[in-house]
């Protein structure tokens, strides 16, 4: 995998609800406050291959379990090549909500050995920081049936979370940090930014 500098690759992982969206849109306003040039995006991108697994929020059985992994990995491809690289050649701060992490965590929990998916993402930037956000799979449901007032889609299904709870608890890499996401959003955000400072540096 391709070293990133001049810019850094920030991703934000965890099982849904964690508040990860709340914390990037956090993290950016912090940075740009602070004068730093920020991209934010997310995965499932926007692209033709993000929209693809979308439509499988509402009824992932349309494609096989491989099936689902080159979609992601096809959308990944895209969204590095398009935009990720791109903008850490340029030198910019990017803040990815969700990257191939959650894939390793999803998918692996899906069935496919972990080893394997993380192998097939070599052509993505490694990050320079993974915040992984853990929290009772019952807050997140929470958060998202009663702070969003949304229905649980097909990869939010509480059998299949602690499953992928269980992937994420089990990633060992260098740029993975842990933050415990069941506190108040405060408190949250300073957290992250005391892992994000010291990085800043080498910018």
């Amino acid at each position: 995998m391709s070293e990133n500098k001049p810019g850094l690759l920030i991703v934000f992982e965890g099982t849904d609800g964690t508040g990860k969206s709340t914390q990037t849109k956090l993290l950016a306003t912090d940075l740009e406050e602070r004068g730093y040039a920020v991209v934010s995006t997310f995965e499932p991108s926007n692209g033709i291959y993000g929209k693809q697994i979308r439509a499988l929020f509402t009824n992932r059985k349309k494609v096989s379990r491989e099936e689902e992994l080159e979609l992601f990995l096809a959308d990944r491809k895209d969204h590095v090549d398009s935009l990720i690289a791109p903008s850490l050649k340029s030198g910019k701060i990017i803040l990815c909500d969700r990257y191939y992490l959650s894939t390793i965590a999803y998918q692996g929990a899906a069935g496919i050995d972990p080893a394997y998916i993380l192998a097939r993402n070599d052509f993505a930037p490694v990050p320079d920081l993974a915040i992984l956000f853990h929290a009772p799979l019952a807050t997140g449901i929470q958060r998202i049936t009663e702070g969003r007032g949304e229905a649980l889609n097909d990869f939010e299904k509480e059998d299949y979370l602690q499953k992928v709870a269980t992937q994420f608890e089990q990633l060992q890499l260098p740029y993975i940090k842990r933050i415990d996401a069941a506190r108040d959003i405060e408190t949250i955000h300073h957290n992250v930014l005391a892992l994000v400072n010291p990085i800043l540096r080498s910018l």
